[in-house]
């Protein structure tokens, strides 16, 4: 007989104090290598007997008619036409040939996705009282999310903000088939906590290895390398304020099928708050840090692609004062974070710097261990107008960023390049989350 999921949760060792990264979904092998996973191979699924109610339904890959009609675990219920989740189109890059490369057997496509977590403090809360409680409940929200996902058929998927129940009960159910999933949460959390997850592709990709890195945990061993625990006030202020923020990154290890081109896969999300740019700041530096240590500690080609995906709560550009820059320069200020990831090096004259949003004397110039390049600045030569929107926000803050791999198309986004005039606040009733999914097609070297 096989164990149970639960069962096999229970069966885990933990490697590391308080976290657990759980492995699940078709075609993982029962061990990874590595230190850095905990692996569980999972029971095979039940068949689920027609008309049972026991899962959601799986759309058509294509569905150009638009879905009129949604079967749900309580049965059909009509909805709105979500035909403009799959109207959006591709757009190739600067040099790139469509017909070479489609037949590029190196090519594969990347989807990332913060979908908004379901539960009364995320998807539920007042603060998207803005949208119909029905365009904001899990069983009207999920099929949507999963059309997206089977019509652009990505090979690996980065999602944001999942908690356990969202990806045990939804998107491992009905991926299963096709992809391995991974999902990192902490086990000393209740089940409702969001988290990231990535699913790649069983018959493109292996998954070899990968890490989970908690940004709170390794700011501790950071700033006791700078001595900021025998420091200031400020310093000592600055570093209990990033080991309060517990967002993570999660770090793959893929290797191709078909090539054996080995490359690296991220999916992560960065802390939300505007006031403290200098947090998001800090995090994407260990982020890179963390990624050159994984590099090195198994012994990867320095030069390995990369790919990291996610909601990075961060600016590419900002124009207008606010209260929290109150001076613009004519030019505009990209956040720290972006600047950060996007050009190696971030100076501590930046606003977002640490030294000028804190007075901490124990952060200097930070050099970041890569420059990566955003997929959709280098196809559409800027970043869209948003991904994100709601009654009290809208702005550009989920990126695809690359290093040592060909960006070959993106997504274009469901509103006019230059203007966002009509498209109103999400979720509503044809966009699920208050994020709009970012795609692109990338070429291995």
């Amino acid at each position: 007989d096989h164990p149970t999921l639960a069962q096999r949760y229970m069966a885990l060792p933990v490697r590391w104090t308080g976290f657990l990264a759980v492995i699940v979904c078709a075609g993982l092998p029962s061990s990874m290598g590595g230190r850095d996973w905990m692996t569980a191979k999972t029971a095979q699924r039940p068949p689920v007997r027609q008309g049972s109610g026991m899962c959601l339904p799986r759309l058509p890959l294509r569905n150009r008619a638009g879905m009129r009609r949604i079967l749900t675990r309580r049965g059909l219920r009509a909805a709105a036409d979500t035909q403009a989740l799959t109207e959006r189109e591709f757009q190739l890059a600067p040099g790139i040939d469509r017909n070479a490369v489609a037949k590029d057997a190196s090519r594969f496509r990347v989807f990332s996705y913060n979908v908004l977590a379901d539960g009364p403090k995320y998807a539920l809360s007042d603060y998207h009282g803005y949208s119909p409680i029905e365009n904001r409940r899990w069983k009207s929200r999920y099929p949507r999310i999963l059309k997206e996902i089977r019509h652009y058929d990505p090979d690996i998927v980065c999602l944001q903000e999942i908690t356990r129940p969202m990806f045990q009960n939804s998107f491992y159910k009905d991926l299963q088939k096709a992809y391995t999933g991974l999902y990192a949460a902490k086990t000393d959390r209740k089940s409702k906590y969001q988290t990231s997850a990535m699913f790649v592709r069983t018959r493109r990709f292996k998954v070899i290895n990968g890490s989970l890195i908690s940004f709170a945990r390794m700011s501790e061993d950071y700033f006791r390398s700078l001595g900021a625990h025998e420091g200031s006030f400020n310093d000592l202020d600055l570093m209990a304020r990033m080991g309060a923020q517990d967002d993570k990154a999660l770090i793959a290890l893929l290797e191709d099928r078909g090539t054996q081109q080995r490359m690296v896969a991220v999916s992560t999300h960065l802390y939300w708050n505007p006031k403290e740019p200098h947090v998001k700041v800090l995090q994407a530096y260990l982020l890179s840090k963390a990624l050159d240590e994984f590099i090195q500690r198994n012994n990867l080609d320095p030069e390995i692609p990369l790919v990291v995906a996610g909601d990075f709560n961060s600016l590419p550009n900002k124009t207008e004062p606010d209260i929290y820059d109150p001076v613009i320069p004519p030019a505009g200020l990209p956040s720290g974070a972006y600047a950060g990831l996007t050009t190696g090096c971030l100076d501590t004259k930046h606003p977002d710097h640490p030294k000028q949003r804190t007075m901490a004397e124990c952060v200097g110039d930070l050099k970041f261990a890569f420059e990566l390049t955003s997929a959709y600045a280098h196809v559409f030569g800027t970043e869209p107008l948003i991904t994100t929107k709601t009654d009290k926000f809208s702005g550009t803050l989920d990126y695809i960023f690359v290093r040592n791999t060909k960006v070959a198309s993106a997504l274009g986004m469901p509103f006019d390049k230059d203007s966002v005039e009509g498209f109103g606040p999400i979720p509503n009733a044809v966009f699920p989350s208050d994020h709009i999914a970012i795609v692109s097609d990338l070429i291995l070297p």
